[in-house]
């Protein structure tokens, strides 16, 4: 579970494992058997034990708050307990109640975990079958072709310009063909290769590419224009 909050609130993580290392006196950290709960901007201090808020963190007791012995394990689950089952306890449950009226239980049940992921939100290492691509792209204004800038891509490069053109770094689960509106690449005219760069409708999965004069100058421009981290203001 320490590891899922890890996911969920990475600078809490890195804070428990800073105070299982810290050498000197834990009570100069002013910590507590609590955890601080913000709620539409008024804070709450929730008690991990009872009597939570009155028990200090110490050198004698902070191996009870983030140990290694199973009964110490307990004490350590109790921070990510909260974070991930508790705090968002009527929420999942709400989820899952609904979830169970339109799919049935026992449909779920045939997939572990990792399967699920990927039945749900795709593969994970955003690689790109070119193939599907180039079969379920739609070219607008002149275009015929970009599937051999994405396949000399990396994993990671792919999962960069799907996300810079749908907002998603992962393949549709079931295609190209699946998604809706389709990828499209849409020609934009220019007369020099550093008058613009790629930009992208997210909205309707649309890649905006000037008419750059070669294929090395459209990887280029491209691999440029996904790394920037630019959002609309890009366009």
């Amino acid at each position: 579970m320490l590891s899922d909050l890890s996911t969920i609130d990475k600078q809490l993580y890195n804070n428990i494992m800073f105070l299982k290392t810290y050498e000197n006196d834990a009570e100069d950290l002013c910590l507590t058997f609590t955890v601080a709960n913000d709620d539409f901007g008024q804070n709450n201090e929730i008690n991990l034990i009872p009597n939570g808020s009155e028990i200090a963190v110490t050198n004698e007791n902070k191996q009870r708050y983030i140990g290694t012995s199973p009964t110490i394990l307990l004490m350590q689950r109790l921070v990510a307990k909260y974070y991930v089952v508790d705090r968002v306890k009527e929420q999942c449950e709400a989820f899952t109640r609904g979830l169970w009226e339109v799919i049935d239980p026992s449909w779920l049940r045939i997939f572990n975990e990792p399967e699920l992921q990927v039945l749900i939100s795709g593969p994970s290492n955003g690689k790109i079958d070119v193939d599907d691509l180039r079969s379920n792209c739609r070219y607008a204004g002149g275009f015929t072709g970009l599937d051999p800038v994405v396949a000399s891509f990396t994993p990671e490069e792919q999962a960069s310009l799907l996300r810079f053109v749908t907002s998603c770094e992962r393949p549709p689960p079931l295609g190209f063909s699946s998604m809706n509106p389709p990828f499209t690449i849409q020609r934009v005219g220019i007369l020099r290769d550093n008058e613009k760069l790629p930009t992208a409708s997210t909205c309707f999965n649309v890649l905006k590419l000037p008419t750059y004069s070669s294929q090395k100058i459209i990887r280029e421009r491209l691999l440029y224009a996904i790394r920037s981290g630019a959002g609309f203001e890009l366009s």
